[in-house]
């Protein structure tokens, strides 16, 4: 129940976030540079243990100037912020491992770029997930390519397809896959996850993503098979990322990433599927940009 109850708060505050003011991307950047921090950390704290402060803090600036940056290149009508976060992002990352020199023997430099690629990297590709196509004033460094919009839904229906695909591997997972006669998937990583719950996966992803086409949020401008294959691709990577994280936790011996959610534990947890999902959803998008 506790778990049930945070995970639907946590749904509802985020989906809210994007679709109440979709076309503004105010509410969207302030909560997901939260939860790019939260998990950020968690990430650094896993890997690097407890200390290390100025390490972290400089490489939670780093993350946060990665999404911020990249960000503006699509959504702030005025360069100047894209060069500015960007410039950042370059004198911190240069920091990283001048700082790493002061703490200890061992090399903590790699986990403090290592998060910028696992975690920064797949946060600030989701905000050109949210870019779509429309109408857009003259002035950014993408209307020289495309013609974009920031739009809350486009995120909110990648979100919606990844978690349903969640709870479509937990129910058929746990309906069919524990015993004897299921299939493991990667005992060594995960022990309760099986092929079971994977079949379950993406046929709940696949049917979610042409629900949500047929009303008009997902991929409106192209066929069904679009949205079945969009669904696809996020589930196959959504599995992988849950499964990198399960490795990761399993080879640093802890349960949870952290505890800010009840019932499920922390925030990398939470995002472990979208850091791959992330940027398989952005390839996706400028696929289907390229070739149309």
């Amino acid at each position: 129940m506790v778990r049930t109850i945070s995970g639907v708060v946590f749904c509802a505050v985020t989906l809210a976030s994007l679709v109440i003011a979709p076309y503004n991307p105010l509410p969207f950047l302030i909560l997901f540079s939260f939860f790019l921090l939260r998990t950020d950390y968690e990430y650094l704290r896993l890997t690097m243990g407890k200390g290390k402060v100025v390490l972290k803090v400089v490489s939670l600036a780093a993350a946060l100037c990665l999404f911020l940056g990249v960000a503006s290149i699509g959504m702030v009508i005025r360069d100047f912020y894209a060069y500015m976060f960007l410039s950042a992002l370059l004198v911190l990352a240069m920091a990283i491992p001048v700082v790493d020199l002061f703490e200890g023997e061992k090399l903590y430099m790699s986990f403090s770029l290592s998060s910028l690629l696992y975690v920064a990297l797949p946060f600030s590709l989701l905000t050109l997930v949210s870019l779509q196509s429309g109408h857009l004033e003259e002035g950014t460094v993408f209307h020289t390519f495309f013609t974009l919009f920031y739009n809350g839904w486009a995120v909110a229906s990648l979100l919606i397809v990844m978690w349903m695909g969640d709870v479509g591997a937990y129910c058929i997972g746990t309906a069919f896959g524990q015993g004897k006669r299921g299939h493991k998937l990667m005992p060594s990583v995960s022990p309760k996850k099986s092929w079971e719950g994977v079949y379950g996966a993406v046929a709940v992803s696949i049917a979610t993503a042409i629900v949500l086409r047929a009303f008009g949020v997902l991929l409106d401008s192209y066929g069904y098979w679009l949205s079945a294959l969009f669904g696809l691709v996020v589930c196959v990577f959504s599995i992988l990322g849950d499964l990198v994280e399960s490795k990761l936790k399993r080879r640093f011996q802890v349960k949870d990433s952290g505890r800010i959610m009840p019932g499920h534990g922390g925030f990398l947890d939470r995002f472990d599927s979208g850091l791959l999902a992330f940027p398989a959803a952005f390839l996706f998008y400028l696929l289907l940009y390229c070739l149309s």
